[in-house]
C-alpha cells in the first residue's frame, strides 16, 4: 500500500524500501526491485534487506551490526576487503543456499502454472534450470 502511494508521488527525493518484496520468489523480487530502482532513479533510494544477493547491484552498501554501521562501500570493494563483514555474510548466505539444495530434510514444493510440483518432479524442474546456489547468485532462485 505504501509503495503504491509512493509511486503516485511526483518526483520523490527519498524512497525507503524495507524488505519491500519479502514473500515473493527471488526472481519476482529481483524484477520488482529493478523496476523500483528505475522508478526512483532520481531519488535517494534506501533499501533494507537481509537478502545480500539483492545488494550486489547497488552502488553502495551499508552493513549494520547491533544498530551500528560496521562497513560502508561498493559491494565489489567490500567483497575484496580482507576481513569484510559483507563478504563473510554473503559467503554464509551462499553456503546455506548450497546446503539447502543438497539436503533431503526439506520438502521441496513449487507452484508452476497453477500446479503444485512436489518432490522428485520439483528437483527435476530445478536441475533443468541450474542449481539453486547458481540461480541464487544470479537472482533467479525460486
Amino acid at each position: 500500500m505504501r509503495l503504491g502511494r509512493a509511486l503516485l508521488r511526483p518526483r520523490p527525493r527519498l524512497a525507503l524500501l524495507d524488505e519491500p518484496f519479502r514473500g515473493l520468489d527471488r526472481g519476482q523480487r529481483r524484477a520488482l526491485l529493478a523496476a523500483a530502482r528505475e522508478t526512483f532513479r532520481a531519488a535517494t533510494l534506501l533499501c533494507a534487506t537481509h537478502d545480500l544477493a539483492e545488494t550486489l547491484d547497488f552502488p553502495r552498501v551499508l552493513v549494520l551490526s547491533n544498530g551500528k554501521v560496521v562497513e560502508d562501500g561498493a559491494p565489489s570493494e567490500l567483497l575484496a576487503r580482507e576481513g569484510s563483514h559483507f563478504a563473510a555474510l554473503l559467503r554464509a548466505e551462499r553456503s546455506l543456499a548450497a546446503q539447502f539444495e543438497s539436503s533431503r530434510a526439506w520438502r521441496r514444493l513449487k507452484i508452476d502454472d497453477g500446479r503444485l510440483i512436489d518432490g522428485a518432479s520439483c528437483l527435476a524442474h530445478f536441475s533443468q534450470r541450474g542449481s539453486f546456489a547458481q540461480r541464487a547468485e544470479l537472482g533467479e532462485a525460486e
